[in-house]
């Protein structure tokens, strides 16, 4: 018989299955003005066991966290309309929201990484995001809890 994993249809081996047993049912914000970086990063954090939500922009985000929802993570992107990632940082942090904030970037560029992660990121990280990084903020955040 198969581990638990794989009879979902899911083919990921024990050791992998080992990682996604978070301590905490953990929830993530996925902000992002492209739909399909969002299905992307959706579909990885349900492969991981995580609920998430979405926003298209940071005012959304914002609003969002604001209104009392409240995540374990939020996936920031940096560049979206209506209000980018850095602001949208830096909103969330003046409002007292402490969720692990991970920005997600197509920029290289270190002072635009530095001035990021001065709006109050925790970690930032280059497009595309990989399995193994947003597997170790999870866990991370899992042991904070």
């Amino acid at each position: 018989m198969g581990s638990s994993a794989e009879m979902k249809g899911k083919n990921v081996t024990v050791d992998e299955e080992k990682e996604m047993n978070f301590k905490n049912k953990l929830t993530a914000l996925v902000v992002d003005d492209s739909k399909m970086h969002r299905l992307i990063h959706k579909k990885l954090l349900a492969t991981l066991g995580v609920e998430s939500q979405e926003a298209e922009n940071g005012k959304e985000a914002v609003d969002i966290c604001l209104s009392g929802e409240a995540f374990n993570l939020i996936l920031m992107d940096y560049d979206m309309p209506v209000m980018d990632g850095r602001e949208a940082t830096k909103l969330l942090r003046e409002n007292g929201v402490d969720t692990m904030i991970l920005g997600i970037t197509a920029r290289s560029r270190e002072w635009e990484r530095e001035e990021f992660m001065g709006a109050g990121l925790n970690d930032c990280q280059e497009k595309p995001l990989t399995r193994a990084k947003l597997l170790s903020a999870l866990q991370e955040v899992d042991a904070k809890l």
